[in-house]
């Protein structure tokens, strides 16, 4: 019994630098109507438009002519049909939000 209890303990401890790893990794949260919402890997020189590609990109209800980018209380809307929207740069922390449709699809 405690030969199974300090096999745990060390497995344990050998996972904990990992998860630590993990946590401390900086992350941009892409949300609203993309495929796969959530938390995506913030990398040097992360794009707009890399980030919801990140996040498989949006769905068939996401307006990508009005999304939005909360940068601590900085909000700005890019329109991500045009060339240099989808160049823009993100930071670590930003949240980006793939708005819906309205009634015209936009």
């Amino acid at each position: 019994m405690k030969s199974i209890v300090s096999s745990l303990l060390l497995s344990l401890i050998a996972l904990a630098p990992l998860h630590a790893e993990e946590k401390e990794k900086p992350t941009v949260v892409v949300g609203g109507q993309v495929r796969s919402p959530g938390p995506v890997e913030y990398t040097k020189d992360l794009t707009l438009f890399a980030a919801i590609q990140s996040a498989r990109g949006a769905t068939e209800f996401g307006a990508l002519n009005r999304v939005k980018v909360f940068h601590g209380k900085e909000v700005k809307t890019y329109d991500l049909r045009k060339d240099d929207a989808k160049t823009v740069k993100v930071e670590p922390g930003d949240i980006i939000e793939v708005p819906e449709k309205n009634l015209i699809g936009r």
